[in-house]
């Protein structure tokens, strides 16, 4: 009895058996499923198939959930928001952020559209087509990036060719902006196919899903 590819043999041959160890067993086999993305629903179900025609004890079938339970959360507390090679902030996290400054604004009697932007970097389509490749120009443009905004700003990979920084308005002038341009050509050598421009937030948060979706195409 094999589901995307857990192995659930040891809990039918305990329970034949009669095994003294089942919750030894039952607690292997919902931490395994857990593990290879096995819903907590069909794992239940190989446990009631194991003792069919009977009713499984309520104490396997709460061991084999609390297993399987308890690994889904180390896997969920091991997700980062940054990506793991660039270091850069996802999508979500942004959007977090965002929410923040526009709190943050409203706080102060301000608006985010006034005290806040993003500072979007695009590579060129040509020549930037390999996975390899994109990766390692995605690293050039985080350096750049951070040499630029070593703050607090939130550096972010909105999609495979578009990076930005949420930075405040006074970190988006022409100076700062003119220096990210020449060490984005320094470093990726493409004078004319790299964008780069400053995005402007919208009015109240209701816009900030329609600007991200945008920009992450």
């Amino acid at each position: 009895m094999f589901s995307s590819g857990l192995n659930v043999e040891p809990l039918v041959d305990a329970v034949r058996n009669g095994r003294p160890d089942i919750d030894v067993v039952a607690h292997e086999v919902g931490a395994s499923a857990a593990q290879l993305g096995v819903p907590l629903h069909e794992v239940l179900d190989h446990v009631e198939r194991a003792y069919a025609p009977a009713e499984p004890p309520f104490a396997v079938s709460r061991t084999t959930a609390v297993a399987w339970a308890e690994r889904v959360l180390v896997a969920l507390a091991d997700i980062s928001c940054d990506d793991p090679l660039t270091s850069l902030a996802s999508v979500a996290y942004v959007r977090s952020r965002l929410a923040e400054v526009y709190r943050g604004a409203e706080r102060d009697g301000r608006r985010a559209t006034d005290t806040h932007a993003l500072v979007v970097v695009e590579l060129s389509r040509t020549g930037t087509g390999h996975e390899l490749e994109l990766a390692l120009r995605a690293l050039d443009v985080a350096h750049a990036l951070r040499t630029i905004f070593a703050g607090d700003e939130t550096i972010a990979q909105l999609s495979p060719r578009r990076f930005a920084a949420l930075a405040s308005r006074q970190r988006t002038d022409d100076l700062t902006i003119t220096l990210l341009g020449l060490l984005l050509e320094r470093a990726l050598g493409d004078r004319d196919g790299t964008r780069l421009w400053v995005e402007h937030l919208p009015g109240s948060t209701d816009g900030i899903a329609s600007v991200l979706a945008a920009l992450s195409e």
